[in-house]
């Protein structure tokens, strides 16, 4: 017997989810999630979820902007825990980065984002536990922090639900069915059919596979980024605020329990093309090493802090680093998909520009 929704969403990660709840509470009925795995499965559980607002283009700063003021107001907009502290964020460059840094930040402010530069001097006020050699410029963001991927993703279920939408866990789509240019909806590897006028393509990692079932190609790569946690010792004191290294290439987020994770900031993911089976799987002692060694010199107490475990992470990369949020040639198959890294934090915008898309409803934010 085949099955009928109005929108069917391929993916239970924080986009997929986000989607989902938008289109709820925009009042759409019968819309359908399917998750091959279980929610947040995918790249949305490896993600350290830092929330920070510098991005080279204003749409995606408009967007980031958006969606931090659903993070400090989740409870209300959303329901649930977001897991936000906005702690701040500190973004050091090097002499030659700064000019660049100076002219985002002019545009930053023109759209609603508090930043302040700082000279490597003033860390000592703000964290003075920063290593300030070989820094030009330090990028403040007072209200930007991180938060939880996984409490949002089911925060956002769970308001899906409450809006009607469906949210089936361990299925699988093994095809995107079509008639002409046009998707009417998908299969199943239980031999389901299930017709839609709308399917959204929001597979994460996974994204490229399920496009191409529809005969469309993502210009997507899906990069290894492996994450590092290590616990600092009992007299670190306070958790340092969230630091993005860009001069040495690494990063560091507190976490709770003494906990820091850290990862690099290179752009490597590039260069190591992993499968997406493969999330979640170890990581080298010489890799740890390395990124381990750049946070140590970025933030010296970090170098006395005891290693305790890692994990492969991986992004879906587009080649400009920004993601595709769009209808794709075949009518009514969206792509939400390359998030390139900032899918958490880009979430609550992504969710409710998608879903006005698809609606023709106004947008928050237009890209």
């Amino acid at each position: 017997m085949t099955r009928h929704a109005a929108v069917i969403i391929i993916g239970g990660g924080v986009t997929g989810v986000s989607i989902a709840f938008h289109l709820g509470r925009l009042g759409v009925r019968n819309v359908l999630l399917l998750e091959r795995r279980f929610l947040a499965s995918g790249g949305t559980g490896r993600s350290v979820g830092i929330i920070r607002q510098l991005y080279p283009t204003p749409e995606t700063t408009q967007m980031v902007v958006r969606s931090l003021e659903v993070f400090r107001r989740f409870r209300d907009m959303v329901g649930g825990e977001s897991g936000y502290v906005g702690c701040g964020v500190l973004i050091g460059v090097s002499a030659a980065m700064r000019p660049k840094l100076e002219e985002t930040v002019m545009r930053q402010r023109s759209l609603g984002v508090r930043a302040d530069v700082l000279e490597p001097a003033d860390l000592t006020s703000v964290e003075p536990r920063i290593n300030p050699e070989n820094l030009g410029a330090v990028l403040h963001e007072p209200e930007s922090g991180y938060g939880d991927p996984t409490a949002v993703a089911m925060a956002y279920a769970e308001g899906a639900r409450r809006h009607g939408v469906m949210i089936e866990q361990g299925v699988e789509v093994v095809a995107i069915l079509t008639a002409g240019d046009r998707v009417t909806g998908v299969a199943t590897a239980a031999g389901e059919r299930i017709d839609a006028p709308v399917v959204v393509n929001a597979a994460g990692l996974w994204s490229p596979a399920v496009a191409r079932l529809a005969g469309v190609d993502l210009p997507i790569i899906i990069g290894r980024h492996p994450v590092f946690v290590v616990e600092r010792d009992a007299g670190f004191g306070r958790p340092h605020l969230v630091y993005l290294d860009l001069a040495g290439g690494s990063y560091a987020r507190p976490e709770t329990g003494g906990l820091t994770l850290t990862g690099s900031l290179t752009e490597d993911e590039t260069r190591h093309p992993m499968e997406p089976e493969l999330l979640g799987g170890d990581v080298s002692l010489d890799e740890a090493t390395e990124v381990l060694e750049r946070t140590g010199r970025a933030i010296p107490r970090l170098a006395e802090a005891r290693y305790r475990r890692g994990w492969a992470g991986a992004f879906d990369i587009t080649p400009d680093w920004m993601p595709i949020l769009d209808e794709s040639p075949v009518r009514g198959f969206w792509i939400a998909a390359g998030m390139s890294g900032h899918g958490f934090k880009l979430a609550p915008a992504v969710g409710e520009m998608m879903a006005a898309g698809i609606t023709g409803a106004t947008p928050p934010v237009n890209r």
